[in-house]
């Protein structure tokens, strides 16, 4: 049988390289601009489309590429740390690989579909509607938001304001202006430009703005990096050898006002571990600063877990994990995947949801808002801490990942939280990358990864609120809801006329 190389073939490669190229904007690379580059490429080849169909195939091929390339380190700790051998694990991997596509493959289908010859003013809206849905819709997925590869790019500075999908929606806008103005009719090219140089005038202005204010307390802080291997970590026998590294690195910082230690950096649940603890309390007798670590912690009365965190003051207090992670810390639709999963020999974990409305800890040093590990890539949870907290605390543990992608990545994500919310971030890691961040998503101090590390230095406190902590996500959804209705308005008139 003869196969023809068509255009639409070509359009469908295409899509594929640019999508597999996308995650170089990203960490650890930083070529923020190729975002900009790339979404217009996408937008162009939609363009060049005349059917839903192929607009839906090229968003889909599109997503396959960027999100194989993006986020393969799945399958890392699905087969070293699972149970499953290397195939099942890329399989595995790809199965959400192939789910989290159809997102951006909406974008193409909705807006050929329903708004066929105003499509360009709707891509913008589009995606940002379906890059939302991806962050909630079964417990969501919002890892490579578009606009969090922008936290080094001038673009940054509407992060206050708009947050990161707003952040995702003005690189849609530049890129529909971009092809407007090459493409378009003179009345098209004067819009463009306007919106173009609108953007960049504005964000001169508001990136003179500060939109919280500097408390006059300042904490001495300490983040504990023990890079205790994690095929090790839960391994009796490593007890010792794991309370001994941490306590050595902690030894210098007593006199300071915050030790932390990351996820589960206490290998045992919280009322089996009296040796670490007392040994702790011990250690801080007659000494300034709290103790804080991760945790996991059974309630005695309802058998229930969770993974927490610990801190130690006048009293011990508790922050439990609210967005857990599916098949990682709970087993999602239990009765219809439970047997399946149990016939693969997939470990599952079984913690519980702590509350959604609890993410404080209120001390005479400052309040902390608190998440751990992947509740930081949701911004819905962060800002639930706000305006209250002073500072934000992050712990987490990506050894599940290797040297891959991952720990950089999840690293950007935390500085864009620290720029939405206009406070510091700490960010305690069990092999890195933990890291300072600045009220502007700047990296203060970071460590080495996979060393063993005692990250200190001296964070500021802030108070108030960023317009986006304040509003979130709800002005740009409004925004892009009514440039929808406007251009379904108008391609429904075209109709009739």
């Amino acid at each position: 049988m003869d196969f023809k190389f068509s255009k639409f073939h070509l359009y469908r490669l295409s899509a594929f390289i640019i999508g597999a190229l996308m995650p170089l904007s990203y960490a650890p690379y930083h070529y923020y601009i190729l975002a900009i580059l790339i979404i217009t490429i996408l937008f162009h080849l939609w363009t060049l489309t005349s059917t839903a169909r192929e607009s839906f195939i090229i968003g889909y091929l599109f997503g396959l590429g960027f999100f194989g390339v993006g986020v393969n380190w799945l399958h890392i700790s699905i087969n070293l740390f699972g149970g499953v051998n290397l195939y099942g694990a890329i399989f595995f991997t790809y199965c959400l690989v192939a789910f989290i596509s159809i997102y951006p493959a909406l974008c193409g289908y909705l807006a050929r579909r329903f708004f066929n010859k105003y499509h360009m003013l709707s891509l913008a809206p589009l995606w940002l509607i379906t890059e939302w849905c991806r962050g909630w819709f079964l417990t969501g997925f919002p890892w490579l938001n578009l606009g969090t590869s922008q936290t080094d790019s001038p673009l940054s500075v509407y992060a206050p304001l708009l947050g990161d999908y707003g952040i995702s929606f003005i690189i849609c806008l530049i890129a529909v202006s971009i092809l407007q103005f090459i493409n378009g009719t003179k009345k098209s090219r004067i819009v463009s430009t306007s919106i173009l140089v609108i953007l960049c005038l504005t964000s001169l202005f508001i990136d003179n703005i500060s939109w919280t204010r500097e408390k006059t307390e300042r904490l001495n802080v300490a983040l504990i990096q023990g890079a205790i291997p994690q095929e090790l970590k839960w391994k009796t026998e490593s007890r010792e050898k794991t309370y001994d590294i941490y306590s050595s690195l902690s030894e210098p910082y007593w006199s300071g006002d915050l030790v932390i230690w990351p996820e589960t950096a206490i290998p045992s649940l919280y009322h089996l571990a009296d040796d670490f603890i007392d040994n702790i309390k011990n250690r801080m007798q007659n000494e300034n600063a709290m103790f804080m670590s991760g945790i996991a912690y059974k309630n005695i009365d309802s058998n229930k877990y969770f993974n927490s965190v610990l801190l130690i003051d006048d009293k011990d207090r508790f922050y439990h994990k609210h967005h857990l992670v599916p098949f990682g810390e709970y087993l999602p639709l239990e009765p219809i995947l439970g047997a399946f999963l149990h016939f693969l020999r997939i470990p599952m974990s079984d913690f519980s949801s702590g509350k959604f409305d609890e993410k404080l800890f209120s001390t005479n040093k400052g309040i902390f808002g608190m998440s751990i590990c992947y509740e930081d890539a949701y911004a819905t949870e962060i800002r639930q801490s706000l305006p209250a907290a002073n500072i934000l605390i992050n712990v987490s543990n990506d050894a599940w990942f290797g040297d891959s992608l991952a720990p950089h990545q999840h690293l950007q994500i935390a500085r864009m939280r620290a720029l939405e919310s206009g406070r510091y971030m700490l960010r305690a890691t069990n092999t890195g990358i933990s890291a300072i961040i600045d009220e502007t998503g700047q990296i203060v101090a970071q460590s080495p990864q996979f060393e063993p590390h005692a990250l200190s230095g001296e964070v500021k406190l802030f108070e108030g609120n960023t317009p986006f902590s304040f509003y979130g996500n709800y002005v740009v959804l409004l925004i892009s809801l009514i440039i929808l209705l406007i251009a379904y308005y108008l391609q429904r008139r075209r109709i009739k006329n």
